[in-house]
């Protein structure tokens, strides 16, 4: 599992790092990020850059993420690329978390599978799936029992029948066993399963749509003892959980994002989704492409979508919408995308944004007062050479009329104090920790 993850986390990397390059337009390659060079590119300051440091989990942070009942977070952090990078041990194997957002994720997802898999050793259990087996869905079995999505393993002329599938649901219970195997019946039957399947993922306050095998497994066994076992769990919220993980807390949608997952089928929410894309001015194909984008589950395009809906009067959100789209092919560009947005939301209730606009591929915002608004989701930054040309761009970028030269940017992370002392002496308000997630 974990010889997997390093790979991607490798892969994951070096795709941050040349986004970050071309975001900022600058000519330095990686190993220029931690290079100790003679000259400040501003000329102020002091002339050498820091090295990026290897951080220690004790010290920064939560207690309740550093360890728990059924998890430890090795004591060596290294930060790159702009992401913290944590190794887990669990009593369920080691897996790997490429930055804080994905941290909290984790250890929600172990505590998550704890919690199911002492469900699974009941008695309770034990006999759903002794009455699921003699029920009249194991035939469908394989068809509903999808890890990730179930909705792109059913045949496609099922997909036709998907609108409005919902009021069936409901009826299911209350018919008589049948043996029919047509599609219209195994409809019905992914459509009760899944909907089983997002309510104790919900319930735990986990992506009913998860990436993570081991997760999946456990919520596939719960949802069809519950579904076709007719069994009924009580499952307690997870005290790290809440929103799915995805980190929408800052902009007070959670409830509304929870509500969504669990009320609409995949079909329905990607539907929901493309109408409220539009409406912010994206394009169909735009839409389409962000929601077609295998980077992004159903629940990260919905936390994208209702955090950018919270932007309410900003202008040409669509721009961010279509980086977000067309950038993204990997869970850290999905996840970047959605805090990203989250940070905007957060900070046009403090500084009321006036539109979006970008630096390359980078969205940026301008406020009504004119002032230039960067959020960074960025687990530890420090006085590099990268951060040297960001500095340098915004400035250049926040210069031109009608913008007023003040910057502000918010990182979700925290920063080094040689950091922060060369922005403000560059004149560039910094808040960092913006978005703390596990940290102190």
């Amino acid at each position: 599992m974990i010889d997997k993850q390093s790979r991607e986390t490798k892969k994951a990397a070096m795709k941050e790092t040349a986004r970050f390059l071309l975001i900022m337009a600058v000519a330095t390659a990686l190993p220029s990020l931690g290079q100790v060079t003679s000259s400040s590119p501003s000329g102020e300051g002091n002339s050498d850059f820091e090295e990026l440091p290897e951080l220690k989990a004790s010290e920064i942070l939560k207690p309740e993420f550093l360890k728990g009942q059924y998890h430890t977070v090795q004591e060596s952090v290294p930060t790159s690329s702009g992401m913290n990078r944590f190794t887990i041990d669990s009593q369920f194997g080691a897996f790997e978390a490429e930055g804080n957002e994905m941290l909290v994720r984790r250890v929600g997802e172990i505590d998550a599978i704890a919690r199911l898999k002492d469900i699974s050793r009941t008695d309770v259990y034990k006999q759903a799936l002794a009455k699921a087996a003699k029920g009249p869905y194991e035939s469908a079995k394989n068809i509903i029992r999808d890890p990730v999505n179930s909705i792109e393993n059913v045949p496609k002329g099922v997909m036709k029948f998907m609108k409005g599938a919902g009021e069936k649901v409901k009826s299911i219970g209350k018919k008589e066993k049948s043996s029919d195997k047509s599609e219209g019946s195994q409809l019905e039957q992914m459509i009760g399963y899944s909907n089983a399947k997002r309510k104790v993922a919900v319930s735990l306050g986990v992506d009913p749509y998860t990436t993570n095998s081991v997760l999946r497994k456990e919520l596939d066994g719960i949802a069809w003892a519950t579904f076709a076992g007719g069994a009924t769990f009580s499952v307690v919220t997870l005290p790290v959980g809440g929103a799915a993980g995805v980190g929408l807390t800052m902009t007070g949608v959670s409830s509304s994002m929870n509500q969504l997952l669990v009320e609409k089928s995949p079909e329905d929410l990607k539907a929901y989704n493309r109408q409220s894309l539009i409406a912010m001015g994206a394009s169909g194909s735009e839409a389409d492409r962000l929601l077609g984008n295998p980077a992004y589950t159903p629940t990260q395009q919905t936390a994208f979508v209702l955090n950018m809906k919270s932007l309410d009067g900003v202008a040409n959100r669509k721009a961010f919408i279509r980086l977000a789209g067309m950038n993204s092919s990997a869970d850290a560009d999905a996840i970047f995308c959605v805090q990203t947005a989250a940070m905007l939301g957060k900070l046009h209730q403090e500084i009321p944004l006036a539109r979006i606009e970008t630096i390359g591929d980078f969205p940026i915002a301008v406020a009504k007062d004119g002032t230039t608004v960067v959020a960074l989701q960025w687990d530890y930054a420090a006085w590099t050479s990268g951060a040297a040309d960001f500095s340098q761009a915004a400035q250049k970028f926040a210069g031109q009329a009608p913008r007023n030269k003040k910057v502000v940017v918010a990182l979700s992370g925290q920063t080094s104090e040689r950091l922060r002392h060369e922005l403000e002496t560059r004149g560039i308000q910094l808040q960092d920790r913006y978005l703390p997630g596990p940290l102190k």
